[in-house]
Protein backbone atom coordinates (compact mmCIF):
# COMPACT_ATOMS: atom_id res chain seq x y z
CA UNK A 1 0.00 0.00 0.00
CA UNK A 2 2.69 2.61 1.01
CA UNK A 3 4.42 1.37 -1.97
CA UNK A 4 1.42 1.85 -4.35
CA UNK A 5 0.71 5.43 -2.57
CA UNK A 6 4.26 6.28 -2.92
CA UNK A 7 4.23 5.67 -7.21
CA UNK A 8 0.49 8.39 -7.28
CA UNK A 9 2.15 11.34 -5.26
CA UNK A 10 4.77 10.83 -7.53
CA UNK A 11 3.02 10.83 -11.14
CA UNK A 12 0.80 13.71 -9.47
CA UNK A 13 3.58 15.85 -8.80
CA UNK A 14 4.87 15.18 -12.41
CA UNK A 15 1.85 16.21 -13.60
CA UNK A 16 1.44 19.42 -11.81
CA UNK A 17 4.59 20.66 -12.69
CA UNK A 18 4.26 20.04 -16.33
CA UNK A 19 0.98 21.76 -15.97
CA UNK A 20 2.29 24.97 -14.81
CA UNK A 21 3.03 28.10 -16.33
CA UNK A 22 6.24 28.21 -17.26
CA UNK A 23 6.57 24.66 -17.94
CA UNK A 24 4.21 25.38 -20.47
CA UNK A 25 5.98 28.78 -21.75
CA UNK A 26 9.65 26.66 -21.79
CA UNK A 27 7.58 23.90 -23.88
CA UNK A 28 5.91 26.34 -26.70
CA UNK A 29 9.34 28.15 -26.97
CA UNK A 30 10.81 25.15 -28.20
CA UNK A 31 8.06 24.18 -30.11
CA UNK A 32 8.61 27.10 -31.71
CA UNK A 33 12.49 27.00 -32.06
CA UNK A 34 11.96 24.03 -33.49
CA UNK A 35 8.79 24.54 -36.26
CA UNK A 36 10.90 27.84 -37.25
CA UNK A 37 14.02 25.96 -38.22
CA UNK A 38 12.00 23.83 -39.76
CA UNK A 39 10.60 26.23 -42.12
CA UNK A 40 13.70 27.57 -42.75
CA UNK A 41 15.31 24.33 -44.13
CA UNK A 42 12.13 23.97 -46.24
CA UNK A 43 12.41 27.00 -47.80
CA UNK A 44 16.02 26.90 -48.51
CA UNK A 45 15.31 23.36 -50.19
CA UNK A 46 12.61 25.32 -52.31
CA UNK A 47 15.52 27.94 -53.08
CA UNK A 48 17.63 25.15 -54.42
CA UNK A 49 14.80 23.68 -55.68
CA UNK A 50 13.66 26.69 -57.72
CA UNK A 51 17.49 27.76 -58.63
CA UNK A 52 19.66 24.97 -59.34
CA UNK A 53 23.36 25.24 -61.42
CA UNK A 54 23.10 23.91 -64.79
CA UNK A 55 25.95 22.37 -66.36
CA UNK A 56 27.87 26.20 -67.00
CA UNK A 57 27.38 26.85 -63.19
CA UNK A 58 24.86 29.73 -63.68
CA UNK A 59 21.54 29.72 -61.82
CA UNK A 60 18.59 28.59 -63.84
CA UNK A 61 15.12 30.72 -62.80
CA UNK A 62 11.68 28.78 -62.31
CA UNK A 63 10.11 28.67 -65.76
CA UNK A 64 6.58 29.63 -63.77
CA UNK A 65 8.71 32.97 -62.80
CA UNK A 66 9.69 33.99 -66.09
CA UNK A 67 6.43 33.44 -67.56
CA UNK A 68 5.12 35.82 -64.89
CA UNK A 69 7.19 38.51 -65.51
CA UNK A 70 7.09 38.35 -69.28
CA UNK A 71 3.52 38.26 -68.90
CA UNK A 72 4.02 41.88 -66.83
CA UNK A 73 6.27 43.13 -69.30
CA UNK A 74 4.62 42.89 -72.28
CA UNK A 75 0.92 44.32 -70.52
CA UNK A 76 0.98 47.99 -71.67
CA UNK A 77 -2.63 49.70 -70.86
CA UNK A 78 -4.24 51.18 -73.76
CA UNK A 79 -4.24 55.51 -73.43
CA UNK A 80 -7.38 57.18 -72.50
CA UNK A 81 -6.53 60.32 -72.19
CA UNK A 82 -6.98 62.63 -75.82
CA UNK A 83 -3.65 64.26 -74.45
CA UNK A 84 -1.64 61.30 -76.33
CA UNK A 85 -2.80 62.63 -79.41
CA UNK A 86 -0.52 65.05 -79.33
CA UNK A 87 2.30 63.54 -76.65
CA UNK A 88 4.54 60.27 -77.81
CA UNK A 89 6.47 58.38 -74.87
CA UNK A 90 9.84 57.32 -75.46
CA UNK A 91 10.66 53.65 -76.15
CA UNK A 92 14.09 53.80 -74.24
CA UNK A 93 11.63 55.00 -70.63
CA UNK A 94 7.54 55.16 -71.01
CA UNK A 95 8.19 57.31 -68.29
CA UNK A 96 9.39 60.53 -70.20
CA UNK A 97 7.29 61.76 -73.14
CA UNK A 98 8.16 64.14 -76.05
CA UNK A 99 5.75 66.99 -77.29
CA UNK A 100 4.86 66.29 -81.05
CA UNK A 101 5.18 70.26 -81.74
CA UNK A 102 7.95 71.59 -79.54
CA UNK A 103 10.08 68.39 -78.79
CA UNK A 104 9.93 69.39 -75.05
CA UNK A 105 10.37 66.78 -72.63
CA UNK A 106 7.74 65.61 -69.62
CA UNK A 107 7.51 63.20 -67.05
CA UNK A 108 3.90 61.07 -67.48
CA UNK A 109 3.88 58.41 -64.82
CA UNK A 110 0.69 56.25 -64.91
CA UNK A 111 0.18 57.02 -61.27
CA UNK A 112 0.19 61.13 -62.24
CA UNK A 113 -2.36 61.49 -64.46
CA UNK A 114 -1.90 64.17 -67.62
CA UNK A 115 -2.57 67.36 -66.13
CA UNK A 116 1.31 68.47 -66.51
CA UNK A 117 0.91 67.44 -70.48
CA UNK A 118 -2.80 69.54 -70.44
CA UNK A 119 -1.35 72.70 -69.29
CA UNK A 120 1.95 72.37 -71.78
CA UNK A 121 -1.05 71.52 -74.75
CA UNK A 122 -2.85 74.97 -74.02
CA UNK A 123 0.18 77.45 -74.25
CA UNK A 124 2.11 75.43 -76.81
CA UNK A 125 3.29 78.15 -79.20
CA UNK A 126 4.32 75.10 -82.09
CA UNK A 127 0.85 73.26 -81.75
CA UNK A 128 -1.25 76.74 -81.64
CA UNK A 129 0.86 77.78 -85.05
CA UNK A 130 0.31 74.04 -86.38
CA UNK A 131 -3.26 74.15 -85.76
CA UNK A 132 -4.00 77.74 -87.14
CA UNK A 133 -2.91 76.51 -89.80
CA UNK A 134 -4.85 73.49 -90.13
CA UNK A 135 -8.37 75.47 -90.14
CA UNK A 136 -9.70 76.92 -93.38
CA UNK A 137 -10.06 80.66 -92.51
CA UNK A 138 -9.32 82.06 -95.66
CA UNK A 139 -11.22 82.25 -98.79
CA UNK A 140 -10.49 83.63 -102.54
CA UNK A 141 -12.27 84.24 -105.39
CA UNK A 142 -12.43 81.96 -107.87
CA UNK A 143 -13.27 82.57 -111.69
CA UNK A 144 -17.35 82.80 -111.76
CA UNK A 145 -16.86 85.39 -108.94
CA UNK A 146 -17.58 82.94 -105.77
CA UNK A 147 -15.94 82.54 -102.47
CA UNK A 148 -13.56 78.73 -101.96
CA UNK A 149 -11.25 77.68 -99.65
CA UNK A 150 -7.69 78.82 -100.42
CA UNK A 151 -6.80 75.47 -98.70
CA UNK A 152 -5.29 73.00 -100.96
CA UNK A 153 -6.39 69.27 -99.84
CA UNK A 154 -4.53 66.05 -100.91
CA UNK A 155 -8.80 65.45 -102.92
CA UNK A 156 -8.04 68.70 -104.62
CA UNK A 157 -4.11 67.91 -105.41
CA UNK A 158 -5.97 64.67 -107.18
CA UNK A 159 -8.59 66.21 -108.91
CA UNK A 160 -5.80 68.83 -110.71
CA UNK A 161 -3.47 66.01 -111.29
CA UNK A 162 -6.51 64.44 -113.67
CA UNK A 163 -7.68 67.72 -115.25
CA UNK A 164 -3.73 68.55 -116.03
CA UNK A 165 -3.10 64.96 -117.69
CA UNK A 166 -6.76 65.52 -119.78
CA UNK A 167 -5.84 69.24 -121.08
CA UNK A 168 -1.68 68.55 -121.29
CA UNK A 169 -2.61 65.59 -123.77
CA UNK A 170 -0.14 63.60 -121.18
CA UNK A 171 0.25 59.97 -121.22
CA UNK A 172 -1.30 57.43 -118.58
CA UNK A 173 1.95 56.42 -117.37
CA UNK A 174 2.88 59.87 -116.46
CA UNK A 175 1.96 59.43 -113.00
CA UNK A 176 4.27 56.82 -112.31
CA UNK A 177 7.60 58.84 -114.22
CA UNK A 178 10.17 59.49 -111.33
CA UNK A 179 10.07 62.90 -112.31
CA UNK A 180 6.58 63.69 -111.46
CA UNK A 181 6.71 61.07 -107.94
CA UNK A 182 9.66 63.45 -107.21
CA UNK A 183 7.40 66.12 -107.26
CA UNK A 184 5.20 64.26 -105.21
CA UNK A 185 7.86 63.73 -102.71
CA UNK A 186 8.48 67.51 -102.63
CA UNK A 187 4.97 68.46 -102.04
CA UNK A 188 4.25 65.66 -99.30
CA UNK A 189 1.40 64.41 -101.37
CA UNK A 190 1.21 60.26 -102.71
CA UNK A 191 0.26 59.69 -105.99
CA UNK A 192 -2.20 57.81 -107.34
CA UNK A 193 -1.56 54.89 -109.56
CA UNK A 194 -2.09 54.80 -113.74
CA UNK A 195 -5.14 52.34 -113.26
CA UNK A 196 -6.93 54.77 -110.21
CA UNK A 197 -6.12 57.98 -112.68
CA UNK A 198 -7.70 56.10 -115.56
CA UNK A 199 -10.75 55.23 -113.32
CA UNK A 200 -11.19 58.85 -112.53
CA UNK A 201 -10.56 60.66 -115.99
CA UNK A 202 -13.62 58.27 -117.07
CA UNK A 203 -15.56 59.17 -113.97
CA UNK A 204 -14.66 63.17 -114.91
CA UNK A 205 -15.83 62.73 -118.29
CA UNK A 206 -19.17 61.03 -117.75
CA UNK A 207 -19.65 63.88 -114.98
CA UNK A 208 -18.67 66.65 -117.25
CA UNK A 209 -21.13 65.44 -119.67
CA UNK A 210 -23.84 64.85 -118.13
CA UNK A 211 -23.78 68.50 -116.03
CA UNK A 212 -23.44 69.60 -120.01
CA UNK A 213 -26.15 68.10 -120.97
CA UNK A 214 -28.01 69.35 -118.06
CA UNK A 215 -26.86 72.60 -118.65
CA UNK A 216 -28.09 72.65 -122.38
CA UNK A 217 -31.39 71.00 -121.63
CA UNK A 218 -32.19 73.72 -119.02
CA UNK A 219 -30.78 77.11 -121.43
CA UNK A 220 -31.78 76.28 -124.13
CA UNK A 221 -28.44 77.36 -125.38
CA UNK A 222 -27.87 78.20 -129.30
CA UNK A 223 -24.73 77.50 -130.78
CA UNK A 224 -22.50 77.44 -134.25
CA UNK A 225 -20.48 74.03 -134.84
CA UNK A 226 -17.60 73.67 -137.00
CA UNK A 227 -17.26 70.07 -138.19
CA UNK A 228 -14.59 68.80 -140.52
CA UNK A 229 -13.45 65.52 -141.61
CA UNK A 230 -9.31 63.94 -141.73
CA UNK A 231 -7.80 60.54 -143.09
CA UNK A 232 -5.21 58.73 -140.37
CA UNK A 233 -2.17 58.02 -142.05
CA UNK A 234 -1.62 55.13 -140.37
CA UNK A 235 -4.81 53.43 -140.82
CA UNK A 236 -6.20 55.28 -143.54
CA UNK A 237 -9.67 55.35 -141.46
CA UNK A 238 -11.68 58.73 -141.47
CA UNK A 239 -12.72 60.20 -138.27
CA UNK A 240 -15.22 63.47 -138.39
CA UNK A 241 -15.12 65.63 -135.79
CA UNK A 242 -18.09 67.66 -134.49
CA UNK A 243 -17.37 71.28 -132.46
CA UNK A 244 -20.01 73.44 -130.68
CA UNK A 245 -18.82 77.09 -130.03
CA UNK A 246 -21.32 79.19 -127.40
CA UNK A 247 -21.03 82.15 -124.98
CA UNK A 248 -21.71 81.57 -121.18
CA UNK A 249 -23.73 84.02 -118.56
CA UNK A 250 -20.28 85.28 -118.23
CA UNK A 251 -20.23 86.16 -121.44
CA UNK A 252 -17.12 84.14 -122.08
CA UNK A 253 -16.67 82.03 -125.52
CA UNK A 254 -16.16 78.32 -125.12
CA UNK A 255 -15.44 75.75 -126.88
CA UNK A 256 -16.90 71.79 -126.58
CA UNK A 257 -16.02 68.32 -129.14
CA UNK A 258 -19.52 66.95 -128.80
CA UNK A 259 -18.40 64.41 -131.23
CA UNK A 260 -15.30 62.14 -132.33
CA UNK A 261 -16.70 59.92 -134.74
CA UNK A 262 -15.21 57.04 -137.56
CA UNK A 263 -17.49 57.11 -140.62
CA UNK A 264 -17.06 54.74 -143.39
CA UNK A 265 -17.32 57.47 -146.37
CA UNK A 266 -17.28 61.11 -146.82
CA UNK A 267 -21.06 61.39 -148.74
CA UNK A 268 -23.28 64.29 -147.74
CA UNK A 269 -25.97 61.74 -146.14
CA UNK A 270 -23.34 60.16 -144.00
CA UNK A 271 -22.12 63.77 -142.85
CA UNK A 272 -25.54 65.17 -142.43
CA UNK A 273 -26.29 61.89 -140.05
CA UNK A 274 -23.41 62.03 -138.01
CA UNK A 275 -24.06 66.13 -136.50
CA UNK A 276 -28.07 65.09 -136.20
CA UNK A 277 -26.87 62.28 -133.95
CA UNK A 278 -24.61 64.39 -131.95
CA UNK A 279 -27.54 67.19 -131.72
CA UNK A 280 -29.64 64.41 -130.34
CA UNK A 281 -27.37 62.87 -127.83
CA UNK A 282 -26.49 66.50 -126.27
CA UNK A 283 -29.64 67.63 -126.49
CA UNK A 284 -29.27 70.94 -128.56
CA UNK A 285 -31.94 72.53 -130.27
CA UNK A 286 -30.92 75.85 -131.30
CA UNK A 287 -28.49 76.12 -133.94
CA UNK A 288 -26.71 79.77 -135.47
CA UNK A 289 -24.43 78.25 -138.51
CA UNK A 290 -22.69 75.75 -139.04
CA UNK A 291 -18.89 76.20 -140.53
CA UNK A 292 -17.12 74.06 -143.14
CA UNK A 293 -14.90 73.75 -145.98
CA UNK A 294 -15.45 74.09 -149.50
CA UNK A 295 -16.09 70.30 -150.68
CA UNK A 296 -18.80 70.00 -152.14
CA UNK A 297 -20.33 67.04 -150.24
CA UNK A 298 -20.43 69.53 -147.07
CA UNK A 299 -23.09 71.40 -149.70
CA UNK A 300 -25.01 68.51 -149.76
CA UNK A 301 -24.68 67.37 -146.23
CA UNK A 302 -26.07 70.67 -145.02
CA UNK A 303 -29.24 71.07 -147.19
CA UNK A 304 -30.01 67.33 -145.54
CA UNK A 305 -29.42 68.73 -142.49
CA UNK A 306 -31.61 71.71 -142.55
CA UNK A 307 -34.70 69.92 -144.01
CA UNK A 308 -34.17 67.08 -141.21
CA UNK A 309 -33.69 69.29 -138.12
CA UNK A 310 -36.00 72.20 -139.14
CA UNK A 311 -38.85 69.08 -138.51
CA UNK A 312 -37.28 68.33 -135.10
CA UNK A 313 -37.73 71.54 -133.51
CA UNK A 314 -39.49 74.84 -134.44
CA UNK A 315 -37.26 77.78 -133.72
CA UNK A 316 -34.32 75.48 -134.23
CA UNK A 317 -32.26 78.26 -136.56
CA UNK A 318 -31.81 82.28 -137.41
CA UNK A 319 -33.84 83.37 -140.27
CA UNK A 320 -35.10 80.30 -141.85
CA UNK A 321 -31.47 79.02 -142.02
CA UNK A 322 -30.94 81.02 -144.76
CA UNK A 323 -26.82 81.90 -143.15
CA UNK A 324 -26.40 78.13 -142.02
CA UNK A 325 -24.14 77.60 -144.15
CA UNK A 326 -20.55 79.40 -143.62
CA UNK A 327 -17.81 78.13 -145.52
CA UNK A 328 -15.01 78.52 -143.44
CA UNK A 329 -12.76 82.07 -144.47
CA UNK A 330 -9.40 80.17 -143.45
CA UNK A 331 -9.64 77.65 -146.21
CA UNK A 332 -11.15 79.91 -149.05
CA UNK A 333 -7.81 81.92 -148.37
CA UNK A 334 -5.06 79.11 -148.22
CA UNK A 335 -6.47 77.92 -151.26
CA UNK A 336 -6.01 81.85 -152.89
CA UNK A 337 -2.59 81.73 -151.80
CA UNK A 338 -1.84 78.06 -152.87
CA UNK A 339 -3.06 79.29 -156.10
CA UNK A 340 -0.60 82.23 -156.27
CA UNK A 341 2.08 80.68 -154.81
CA UNK A 342 1.78 78.03 -158.18
CA UNK A 343 2.96 81.17 -160.20
CA UNK A 344 6.37 80.71 -158.93
CA UNK A 345 6.34 77.27 -158.22
CA UNK A 346 9.75 76.58 -160.11
CA UNK A 347 11.33 79.09 -157.65
CA UNK A 348 10.31 77.36 -154.54
CA UNK A 349 11.18 74.26 -155.74
CA UNK A 350 14.74 75.35 -156.36
CA UNK A 351 15.16 77.03 -152.78
CA UNK A 352 13.94 74.00 -151.54
CA UNK A 353 15.73 71.34 -153.98
CA UNK A 354 19.17 73.43 -152.38
CA UNK A 355 18.08 73.08 -148.75
CA UNK A 356 17.27 69.59 -149.55
CA UNK A 357 21.07 68.75 -150.60
CA UNK A 358 22.61 70.33 -148.08
CA UNK A 359 20.97 69.17 -145.59
CA UNK A 360 21.03 65.53 -147.18
CA UNK A 361 25.10 65.10 -145.33
CA UNK A 362 26.75 66.14 -142.77
CA UNK A 363 29.94 66.78 -144.32
CA UNK A 364 27.66 68.91 -146.89
CA UNK A 365 26.16 71.22 -144.02
CA UNK A 366 29.55 71.35 -142.50
CA UNK A 367 30.92 73.27 -145.31
CA UNK A 368 28.16 74.99 -146.07
CA UNK A 369 28.79 76.67 -142.17
CA UNK A 370 32.20 77.46 -143.16
CA UNK A 371 31.63 79.11 -145.71
CA UNK A 372 28.66 80.97 -144.07
CA UNK A 373 31.17 81.74 -141.32
CA UNK A 374 33.70 82.82 -143.76
CA UNK A 375 31.32 85.18 -145.56
CA UNK A 376 30.64 86.41 -142.07
CA UNK A 377 26.85 86.14 -143.21
CA UNK A 378 24.37 86.26 -140.55
CA UNK A 379 21.75 83.11 -140.96
CA UNK A 380 19.10 81.15 -138.97
CA UNK A 381 18.75 77.12 -139.66
CA UNK A 382 17.70 75.41 -142.76
CA UNK A 383 13.97 73.86 -142.51
CA UNK A 384 11.68 73.22 -145.08
CA UNK A 385 8.86 74.98 -145.84
CA UNK A 386 5.40 74.14 -144.29
CA UNK A 387 2.37 73.83 -146.54
CA UNK A 388 0.13 74.77 -144.20
CA UNK A 389 2.37 77.82 -142.49
CA UNK A 390 2.53 80.53 -145.26
CA UNK A 391 5.45 82.18 -143.44
CA UNK A 392 8.19 79.28 -143.60
CA UNK A 393 8.13 79.34 -147.27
Amino acid sequence: MHCKSFKLATINNSISQSCTPSSYSNNHSEMDSNSSLDRETRNKDDEEDLQTPDSDGVKRKSTSGATSQASQAKRILPTRSEMWEHFTRKKEDRDRCLCNYCQKDFSCLTTSGTSNLKKHHEICKNYKAWSAGQVDKQDVINKEGKLKKAKFTDTMFREATNEMLVLGQLPLAFVESVAWRHFCNKANYTPHSRRSLTKDIVKLYVEKKEALKKWFSCNKQRVSITTDIWVSQTTCASYMVVSVHFTDEFWRLNKLIIGFKHITDHKGQTIASVLLECLAEWGIEKVFCITVDNASANSSALRKFHSAFALVFDQAFVLDGEFLHLRCSSHIINLIFRDGMAEIDHSVSAIRNAISYVRSHTNRLRSFECKVDSGKITRGSLPFDVKTRWNST
